[in-house]
């Protein structure tokens, strides 16, 4: 089969003919349909993660899919059904013609469903329901608490957005002017537009801020936060390791979401999905062998929701 592979850490992505995975036990074995580019695909290639995450070379790249069952050797999958995962090894292997996937990671696509909006779901969708839920405490249902949404326009924000709105939380988002009206569309109830002002006090206090921009520093948070509320920071760089640590001590607390794959949480996510209340925003879509392309983009920033490859 195809696959794009790296040899080492900066090497270029190259399309070469590689082995066919082999489908191992409770799991299963995917002709690949759609994928989608999420930022730790390129910072794993570039070796910046290399002490923290060290992964196997030559690599294959890519978390997020959909595919078809090839072969199944986990119960509840069969020959010809459609499934969506988020691949559990780093750094993944959906890059390729074919690629392998564990039940644990994995769901059923329900019929009708558009495949590169579920290829768009799996780890962006799943890190903004765990920032909320597992680290902020946001109920699921009947919560109407204050949230704010920076970069809410990007991969995790725009599903934070939603999903803190099914919630039934009061929602204020912070993006780009250009991106407000589909940003409100999403379920926000206040945009603030970054380029027009600095700070987050519309609608202050907050109980509940999920930070996908990682650009504002702890103090500016701390400021419009309410006492016993909680920050989710999903992509923090080094001046935030200080604030984890001290706001253990504080009632304004701050947690890295790191995100734990797992079929539970991305069936809630398709189910959703499948009922018309979260949807995909796919701000771009290239051919899967465009990866490099489609990496440059995403690094650039400014791109609303997701971006896809299909095959």
């Amino acid at each position: 089969m195809k696959a794009l592979v790296y040899a080492d850490y900066g090497d270029p992505l190259t399309l070469v003919d590689v082995p066919e995975p082999t489908c191992g036990s409770d799991q299963v074995r995917l002709q690949v349909h759609a994928s989608s580019v999420n930022p730790i695909d390129w910072k794993l290639h570039s070796g910046a993660l290399r002490f923290l995450r060290p992964i196997p070379r030559p690599a294959v790249p890519g978390l997020d899919v959909v595919g078809t069952v090839l072969e199944s050797k986990a119960s509840g999958f069969a020959v010809g059904d459609r499934v969506v995962a988020r691949l559990g090894d780093v750094p993944g292997g959906a890059a390729a013609e074919q690629c392998v996937a564990g039940a644990d990671v994995s769901v059923l696509a329900p019929a009708g469903l558009d495949t590169a909006e579920l290829a768009a779901l799996p780890l962006a969708g799943m890190t903004a329901l765990q920032g909320l839920r597992d680290d902020c405490g946001l109920r699921m249902e009947g919560d109407d608490r204050r949230v704010l949404v920076v970069g809410a326009s990007g991969g995790v924000g725009h599903y934070a957005v939603q999903l803190a709105r099914i919630a039934g939380a009061h929602v204020t988002a912070v993006c780009s002017g250009k991106r407000a009206e589909m940003v409100r569309e999403l379920g926000a109830d206040h945009v603030i537009d970054y380029r027009e002002r600095d700070d987050f006090v519309s609608d202050a206090p907050y109980d509940i801020v999920i930070d996908c921009a990682a650009k504002a520093p702890w103090a500016r948070f701390r400021e419009v936060m309410a006492p016993g509320s909680h920050l989710s920071q999903p992509t923090p760089n080094g001046g935030w390791m200080l604030a984890f640590a001290t706001s253990a001590f504080t009632s304004k607390k701050a947690h890295f979401t790191m995100l734990k794959a797992n079929a539970s949480d991305l069936g809630i996510l398709v189910d959703h999905m499948q009922a018309g209340r979260l949807r995909s925003v796919v701000g771009r879509t290239f051919p899967w062998t465009e990866l490099a392309a489609a990496w440059e983009v995403n690094k650039k920033g400014g791109t609303a929701g997701k971006i896809a490859l299909e095959t």
